[in-house]
């Protein structure tokens, strides 16, 4: 017996969530490791980085592997940078001011925190989900 599938089924969405969640886990690790990192590859200092996550909701005739959540972009913070005075510093400007990366390591613990807790949630889903096909399996087969 085959049943007709309606839509994406929850384990499907909750594996969408996994994967934004894993990527900004990856962000943040990335903001962290960065924290004092006062020049990049274009000479400016380090800027935090978002994951920006974006919603697909179901539409009729739409594709069903674009249901769930999406990370379509990570973008710069533009908050201000952190000027910490270190004349003797390499990077320092005239005046003897370095500009810091704009990470707050306890925001970004914080956020850190919460994705992992988003990600258990869907692996929660995912486990669940496969118990619940495992059960109406068993009812199917009597």
């Amino acid at each position: 017996m085959k049943i007709a599938a309606v839509g994406p089924s929850p384990r499907d969405i909750a594996v969408t969530g996994l994967r934004a969640q894993r990527t900004r886990m990856n962000v943040i690790a990335n903001n962290i490791a960065n924290a004092s990192t006062t020049r990049t590859e274009t000479g400016a200092p380090y800027r935090r980085q978002e994951a920006v996550f974006r919603a697909s909701q179901p539409l009729p005739h739409a594709d069903l592997r674009k249901f769930g959540v999406h990370v379509p972009r990570i973008q710069a913070d533009l908050s201000p940078l952190r000027s910490v005075y270190e004349p003797g510093h390499p990077d320092a400007d005239e005046e003897g001011y370095v500009e810091y990366p704009n990470v707050d390591l306890a925001v970004e613990m914080v956020n850190l925190v919460s994705a992992q807790r988003a990600y258990e949630a869907n692996i929660a889903v995912v486990a669940s989900s496969g118990e619940m096909h495992n059960a109406a399996m068993e009812i199917i087969r009597g």
